[in-house]
């Protein structure tokens, strides 16, 4: 996602082979301002809302007639998975390394694939817990501000529902709200919800729920023995509100064989736009939401 616009850009500036865009192509930034996409800062490139990524290639498409195929070929020679990180970091100047945000109350898978990644595990930052092993919105506030103030850019803020050992969910809303708040500044990121162990409590709330609604506060008007397959305690009203707000990030990740009890292994990932997987495809390294695949091995790293 952070490096689709720089490979983009190079086909685009000096003689590339989409340089014909170049003179009209007009891109917004995070912060709301319009701009030529060969004007673009380094910055600017590397913070571009995730809705406008996705449209680029059907804006060019509808404005140039560029053709998917096209598109395709030329991604192929300038694309991160082509290229490599490494280059393009360089190429850009890119001396402090992007990082990815979450509580430190993660699980460890988090900084082993970063290390697997490339990322560097040192990029997976911890955030501080509040008293509640929830993530501390202060602390995470803190962080952005210095990655602002530092231009270090950030690939995503992670917000855990359910961490493993606490059961804790973080503050998704706020995580949501301080994105609003830095994209009008000019950081924008991914916002993910680590919802493999907690996602399935999403079937616990109530079909008519609707966040800041005085009735969410109100006790359930019966109550049971607690003795079925359907729990007796409610969520609390805030850990509800943190679950709806799932629906609003950019992608989740679940895990059926958890709180589902389904056959281990079982997982899923799941993106609030669809065209945002064709990003990690090694078939197709360029974004369409057209053709279909026969196995999704395509889209993950078991390459089956």
């Amino acid at each position: 996602m952070k490096f689709y616009p720089l490979a983009l850009y190079n086909a685009i500036k000096d003689f590339g082979p989409l340089s014909f865009v170049g003179g009209t192509f007009v891109m917004e930034t995070c912060s709301g301002s319009k701009k030529l996409f060969k004007d673009l800062s380094r910055w600017e490139l590397l913070n571009l809302k995730v809705s406008t990524v996705l449209e680029i290639p059907e804006r060019l498409s509808i404005e140039y007639g560029i053709s998917s195929g096209f598109l395709q070929d030329t991604m192929k020679k300038y694309g991160i998975q082509s290229v490599g990180l490494g280059p393009l970091e360089r190429q850009y100047e890119i001396d402090r390394p992007i990082q990815y945000m979450l509580a430190s109350t993660r699980h460890y898978s988090w900084p082993k694939s970063g290390a697997i990644a490339g990322i560097g595990s040192d990029n997976v930052v911890g955030i501080a817990p509040d008293i509640e092993a929830r993530l501390d919105l202060n602390d995470l506030d803190k962080h952005l501000q210095a990655s602002l103030e530092k231009q270090q850019a950030v690939y995503a803020v992670v917000a855990i529902i359910g961490s493993t050992e606490e059961g804790a969910v973080d503050p998704l809303r706020g995580v949501l709200e301080l994105r609003s708040k830095y994209q009008a500044r000019g950081l924008s990121f991914v916002v993910h919800a680590d919802a493999a162990w907690g996602g399935y409590f999403a079937t616990m709330i109530p079909k008519d729920f609707r966040p800041g609604d005085p009735k969410n506060a109100e006790p359930p008007k019966q109550t049971g023995k607690g003795d079925g397959f359907v729990p007796d305690a409610s969520l609390r009203v805030e850990t509800q509100e943190d679950i709806y707000a799932m629906r609003y990030a950019d992608s989740i990740t679940v895990d059926p064989h958890k709180a589902g009890y389904i056959p281990y292994p079982a997982g899923g990932l799941c993106y609030r736009d669809g065209r945002m997987r064709f990003l990690i495809t090694w078939t197709s390294p360029y974004i369409s939401g057209t053709g279909t695949t026969e196995s999704i091995g395509i889209f993950g790293v078991e390459g089956r």
